[in-house]
């Protein structure tokens, strides 16, 4: 995207983006890659987290630069930017934002807020 500005973005080019981008994370040897990685990382959420972040953005910096997109950090930055900005007029956006981001970071248990003790 030339000098990756906001303004030459349109929300069609963000939806087809977005679209190509959860297509791609389906694709087979990107879910035995990403369960490889939940294995390995057990219940270790810090590893989970190292190993999956750069696979997923490296997923959707292949896909990205499709759509006019840079395919490096500034490319990605912009991507997100531009998904932010379109994302509170267009309820389309909105929900493929929610699931693009649990590709990046899985939805994780919540913890209990209180934990009983013994105190007999």
């Amino acid at each position: 995207m030339a000098g990756n500005r906001l303004s030459n973005v349109t929300a069609d080019q963000v939806k087809a983006a977005m679209r190509d981008v959860l297509l791609a994370f389906e694709r087979p040897e990107h879910q035995t890659r990403l369960l490889e990685i939940e294995q390995e990382a057990g219940s270790d959420l810090v590893k989970l987290l190292q190993d999956r972040l750069p696979f997923a953005a490296e997923i959707q910096q292949e896909v990205i630069k499709s759509h006019g997109f840079s395919d490096d950090g500034a490319g990605s930055l912009t991507f997100t930017h531009a998904i932010k900005l379109f994302e509170k007029d267009d309820e389309e956006i909105a929900k493929m934002a929610e699931d693009l981001k649990s590709r990046f970071i899985p939805l994780l248990p919540r913890p209990p807020l209180f934990v009983p003790r013994d105190v007999t």
